[in-house]
């Protein structure tokens, strides 16, 4: 399984033109393709441009990973700080959205287990 977690990306929530700062985890199972590292951070960068729901950009991450790579599976674990409910209406400023996708071998439970338990993991204390 590689995993690349704790990507932050921005976007534009498509319903108000305000920002949403992104963290988004993506993990795939190598058959053939690999990717550079750097280039999964990249990708959710790229893909997370511009308004779109943030349940969009989940599944075509987990689509790409999984299609285009012609991964065993794929998932992405994406939470969302939406500028929209933190800084008007609710001012809800601790308010995360999570959404998640899994493609193939990540349909099973034990392997889908075992990617949020290293993805909700605390962050590294490495650096």
């Amino acid at each position: 399984m590689v995993i690349s977690k704790h990507n932050t990306a921005f976007g534009v929530c498509p319903h108000h033109l305000l920002p949403v700062v992104y963290n988004i985890s993506m993990a795939y199972i190598p058959t053939e393709k690999v990717l550079g590292l750097s280039k999964l951070s990249r990708l959710a960068r790229l893909i997370a441009r511009g308004p779109r729901l943030q349940e969009d950009l989940t599944h075509d991450l987990a689509d790409i990973l999984h299609v285009q790579l012609q991964s065993q599976g794929s998932a992405v674990y994406i939470e969302g700080l939406h500028m929209c409910m933190a800084a008007r209406g609710v001012g809800a400023h601790e308010a995360r959205l999570v959404t998640s996708g899994v493609r193939g071998v990540f349909l099973e439970l034990a392997t889908r287990e075992e990617f949020i338990k290293l993805v909700v993991a605390p962050h590294s204390t490495l650096l």
